[in-house]
Formats: structure tokens, sequence, C-alpha cells
């Protein structure tokens, strides 16, 4: 069970095409475009991060209540110095089309998500996360690895590539991070 607003994410691609040109080049048409996209881009994070939050409250023992800085941290989060938002605005300023703002769509919701759950699970007194793949043929060796593998709160999840997370979509690497769809499960 992915906490991943699916629905929202395929619907986006189809609001964000008029936003783009249609002459082979793909580019975002014009500042108020790239506005517009941030915009879809914001709800679809708000979203995220609430689907995330209320997974922990139908299980936990008490309910988590995220404050506006708590949201705003998750969502505007820094990967690599760069914001989702950062990176809208370079597409638009240097031709990135409507695939790459996709892959921000899905790989930021995912992280979004996960970020919010595994807040609300410490919030709430939790103990322990498992790591939980899709176990797709497209999914990556690396979280394949993981699939079952349990952390205490506040503890880590390595990767044989080398990289530490306490929840997926938090590599902070590209190659582990993007197209992810794993997720935790809670103990208290």
């Amino acid at each position: 069970m992915t906490i991943l607003p699916m629905d929202e994410i395929n619907a986006l691609e189809e609001k964000l095409k008029p936003h783009f040109e249609d002459d082979g080049n793909g580019r975002i048409k014009s500042r108020q475009d790239a506005e517009d996209i941030i915009d879809e881009l914001l709800d679809l994070f708000l979203l995220s991060y609430a689907m995330g939050v209320d997974s922990v409250n139908e299980i936990a023992p008490r309910l988590y209540e995220p404050t506006t800085d708590d949201i705003e941290s998750t969502v505007y989060e820094k990967i690599k110095d760069r914001t989702w938002e950062e990176r809208v605005w370079d597409y638009y300023e240097n031709g990135g089309d409507i695939d790459r703002i996709m892959d921000i769509a899905r790989t930021e919701a995912h992280r979004d998500a996960n970020a919010a759950a595994y807040n609300a699970a410490e919030k709430t007194g939790a103990i322990r996360s498992r790591w939980n793949c899709m176990m797709l043929p497209t999914s990556r060796d690396t979280h394949v690895y993981l699939n079952g593998v349990t952390a205490p709160i506040g503890g880590y999840y390595y990767s044989y590539m080398g990289g530490q997370t306490k929840y997926p979509g938090q590599w902070g690497i590209a190659e582990e991070d993007c197209g992810c769809l794993c997720w935790l499960t809670f103990e208290w």
C-alpha cells in the first residue's frame, strides 16, 4: 500500500500540458505558465503530505497535528541545494519539458508523503519502522534488498550503494529517489 495520491499524479500531466509549447521542444510557454505549474505542484505536494500524516494517524495511539513550519520545512526541503520550486524555474529558463516536471512531481510527492508519515510516527511515539518495497519488475535491487528490514525511529536504512536514509525518497541520490514507490510501516 503506497501512500501516494496516484490518481492526482496521473491526472496532473493532462492539467500541465497547456503550459508547454507543442512545437517539438516542449518548453514551458511563459513565466505565468511556470507560476501556474508551481501552484499545481504545490497543491499535489500538500496533498501528499496530508496523505502521509493521515496514513499514520489512522493507526497511531494519538493524533499528530503538524504545524505550518513542519509542512513548509518538508515541502520546501532542499535536495542538493535546490528546492523543487527552484528546479521548476531552472527548467523554465533552460528548457525543461513536461517529462522533467513530472519527474519532480512524482519524486517530490513521494518524498513529502514519506517524510510526513515518518514525522507523524516519530511524534506519536513509534519505536521502529519497516521498509516496504512494491516488489515490481522495475524495483531497484537496493530497495528490494531493504524490503522487510527494520530500523529504530531516528535510525537509518543503508544502501549498498553507500547512501543512508530514514525513509524512502530521502537518499539525496537521484538513482535511489526518482521513481521510488517504497514506503514505511511503523510499530508503537
